[in-house]
């Protein structure tokens, strides 16, 4: 009787990990979490629990949102593993998109109590080649991560700066900032303190690296810490003077994107994590 042979164990790969039917799992499993927390949430002020009970609920609902941004953010990773190569850039106004999220984080002034302020050195139109999807996970991971280290009555800065070979755009916060040890250090402390993977700063800079940005993440001048990104002159609107009009694009994707981001920062929101004043920032 002849042996039965063997099969060869298939090789683990980017590409043989079912990502849909991981994502759809967890996706299903952190809505009932959410549905039944608003279910809870209205059973208890219906019953008149004691504070410690909602606190309980509310924990529960902010665990489920930073969790769920950890799996969009491990599932970008896998989208960039699955397409190695750089995407296909077209022009993208980042004028208007700053002034979009400027627009859309609103809340974030009342909730938070920090201060958001956009700098765009009066220019009213930044035309570069990028991938807009890429764009704004970047903007909304570096907003948030300054928001993070940011406590009440703190400041966090858009500023937008051009020379003769590239557009800067800086996020400035004047909260935590990096240690002598340098950035690593500087990303574990926040780990501790803010909890989550930190891939944001991952995925941020393998946007930057995939559209041919430059990303450095340094200690502020006076107090804080800052993003720098270094974004190359679109070539066709390089001669461009601060004073052109923005461009105007369809109205219905504007609006779509507006909707999108306005999603976006929500979801951002809801991971922002509840911020106790330091011993250094009482004096």
């Amino acid at each position: 009787m002849e042996q039965a042979q063997q099969r060869e164990p298939e090789t683990l790969t980017i590409q043989s990990i079912p990502q849909q039917e991981v994502e759809d799992a967890c996706f299903h499993a952190l809505g009932l979490i959410r549905r039944n927390c608003e279910y809870l949430d209205q059973h208890l002020v219906r019953i008149g629990a004691d504070s410690a009970s909602r606190q309980a609920v509310a924990d529960i609902h902010a665990s489920a949102a930073k969790l769920e941004r950890t799996v969009n953010e491990v599932m970008s990773v896998l989208d960039y593993l699955r397409e190695p190569e750089a995407p296909r850039l077209s022009p993208l106004d980042l004028c208007e998109l700053l002034q979009q999220i400027m627009t859309q984080a609103e809340p974030i002034r009342t909730q938070r109590g920090v201060e958001l302020i956009l700098d765009d050195g009066g220019w009213t139109a930044c035309r570069v080649l990028a991938d807009r999807g890429d764009t704004e996970l970047l903007c909304l991971h570096l907003l948030s991560n300054a928001l993070c280290a940011c406590s009440a009555g703190g400041t966090v800065r858009i500023l937008l700066r051009r020379s003769e070979a590239f557009w800067q755009l800086t996020v400035l916060d004047n909260g935590c900032g990096l240690p002598e040890q340098g950035e690593t250090a500087w990303l574990e402390n926040r780990r501790c303190f803010l909890g989550g993977a930190q891939l944001g700063l991952l995925l941020c800079r393998e946007a930057c690296r995939r559209m041919g940005w430059g990303l450095r993440v340094e200690r502020a001048p006076e107090r804080g810490t800052q993003a720098v990104v270094t974004i190359p002159l679109c070539v066709e609107r390089s001669t461009a003077e601060p004073t052109a009009e923005l461009h105007a694009g369809d109205g219905a994707a504007r609006k779509q994107q507006r909707y999108r981001l306005q999603a976006l920062l929500a979801r951002e929101l809801q991971t922002l994590p509840e911020r106790t004043e330091t011993p250094e920032e009482k004096r």
